[in-house]
């Protein structure tokens, strides 16, 4: 838990999974847990790494009815400088009756904290990062619609009120929501468990590398070596960012 919290939101939705059984688990939660100390064993160089420039903003996705109870599990992420600076992993409260409530509810929560974090920010007179994290990506089109549109119609009105508050925030342009393909979903991490591939790319997008290979990149700018790590290169043509510093 103190690792998830702190530098590793790779392993957000794997201990939130858990800690579900935590007053009452049997030998099959303990294997999970294992399987959680052995990856933690086993990536001990692995942190966030913010570099000058790279994407910011926040990512947000849901798992609509993925539990037992069939409750979905929403998500978020947020940007800054290349890596996550906030990040969330949980069972939602209520049962969504479709996957676009399950995004709308995920939203709800992402909006909140992008509306602390931009507060945050301000304070400290960072104006121009808060601007950045006004920007919200969901990949699902119908909760994007759902959000801009003040209506209230019979499919939506037994939607809790406070979800709704999303409309007023997107209205008064504190918010910018905009469209992210499911493939290029950050947040799908903590939605999900997923093949090893795609747990690989949303490291990368997390801002997660191996910190062994960031001494080496220091290493080699101090000995004036033009040598390319392709770890490193995996990661910039991934997210887009230059090196790190």
């Amino acid at each position: 838990m103190y690792a998830m919290l702190g530098t590793r939101p790779d392993i957000s939705y794997a201990v939130s999974k858990v800690s579900q059984f935590s007053t009452n688990p049997n030998t099959t939660h303990w294997t999970a847990v294992k399987r959680i100390f052995r990856y933690l064993a086993g990536t001990p160089n692995r942190g966030l790494c913010y570099t000058v420039r790279g994407i910011a903003g926040g990512f947000t996705d849901a798992d609509w009815g993925s539990g037992d109870d069939r409750r979905s599990i929403g998500g978020y992420s947020f940007m800054l400088n290349g890596a996550s600076i906030s990040w969330n992993s949980k069972k939602q409260a209520t049962v969504a009756l479709s996957s676009t409530e399950a995004e709308y509810m995920a939203l709800t929560q992402a909006v909140k904290e992008s509306i602390w974090l931009q507060t945050l920010l301000l304070d400290l007179g960072a104006r121009g990062h808060s601007s950045e994290l006004s920007n919200i990506y969901i990949d699902n089109q119908g909760a994007i619609a759902l959000a801009r549109n003040p209506e209230f119609h019979a499919r939506t009105k037994h939607i809790d009120i406070q979800y709704h508050f999303v409309r007023q925030h997107v209205e008064s342009k504190r918010i910018h929501l905009a469209y992210c393909p499911t493939s290029e979903m950050t947040a799908d991490i903590f939605t999900k468990a997923l093949p090893q591939p795609a747990f690989t790319k949303h490291n990368l997008g997390l801002g997660l590398i191996d910190l062994s290979v960031h001494r080496l990149q220091f290493n080699e700018h101090d000995t004036g070596s033009d040598a390319r790590n392709p770890v490193l290169e995996a990661r910039e043509e991934s997210t887009g960012e230059g090196r790190c510093y």
